[in-house]
């Protein structure tokens, strides 16, 4: 299971608990289902920077394409919060979004909506390189979509990075709820390495091996963390 994440089946327009008559928009590549009484004047930014990433998405993750992809938002907090409970059986407080399947982003209207909805679609678009990618392993899951949708933090400005105190892999794939969420803050960071280093194609292989470093990028998961911290040190510092 993933939170910014992955869980199960398809859904049907009304899936959305304590939301009979959603409001349903479609466009050419995606269909918008907004919940409590959101209308569709959201949807310009969130379709514009959709636009504006799509193809690159696609071709960065070596997929042809993708179907249709429907992207669920709530207004309400807590109504959202109910539709992950009867979804997926458990909550994830204080997240904005989540993908359902490849095929379902369910995110919660706030400040950076836009944002939010990219971060899930590049989440959705990884699951079609690898179905079981879904936060296995959860370090590169998260930095395949911080990286993806340009959510780029200076390390310079990351007090632990600042420190020399660098997280290991095992300490940024914790579970959310549990997580001290860092790998938010560090993900862009670990793509890049890996792109530069290495190049897109083992980027992608990395993401069809289920992060196995040994099997894709030939090195330890030591080596591998000590070199991102020499690579980080030697680029921003």
């Amino acid at each position: 299971m993933l939170i910014l994440l992955l869980f199960g089946t398809s859904c049907t327009k009304d899936s959305g608990a304590n939301n009979t008559n959603p409001l349903i928009v479609e466009s050419e590549i995606f269909t918008y289902i907004l919940y409590d009484g959101l209308t569709q004047n959201i949807l310009e930014p969130i379709q514009t920077k959709l636009d504006e990433s799509y193809s690159k998405v696609l071709d960065d993750l070596e997929v042809d394409s993708i179907n249709k992809v429907t992207v669920r938002i709530w207004n309400n907090e807590m109504n959202f919060l109910d539709n992950m409970q009867t979804s997926i059986g458990m909550t994830y407080p204080d997240s904005t979004g989540w993908v359902y399947n490849a095929n379902d982003i369910r995110v919660l209207n706030r400040g950076n909506t836009a944002q939010t909805v990219l971060h899930e679609f590049c989440h959705a678009v990884s699951l079609v390189v690898n179905p079981q990618f879904g936060n296995n392993p959860r370090w590169f899951w998260e930095a395949v979509a911080i990286y993806k949708s340009g959510e780029f933090i200076h390390p310079q400005t990351i007090s632990y990075l600042v420190s020399g105190d660098f997280p290991t892999l095992a300490e940024l794939s914790t579970d959310y709820n549990a997580s001290n969420h860092n790998i938010y803050e560090v993900g862009y960071l670990i793509s890049e390495f890996i792109i530069e280093n290495w190049g897109k194609t083992h980027y992608v292989n990395l993401i069809r091996s289920n992060g196995d470093i040994m099997q894709t990028l030939e090195l330890t998961v030591q080596e591998f963390e000590d070199a991102w911290k020499v690579f980080v040190l030697a680029k921003y510092f």
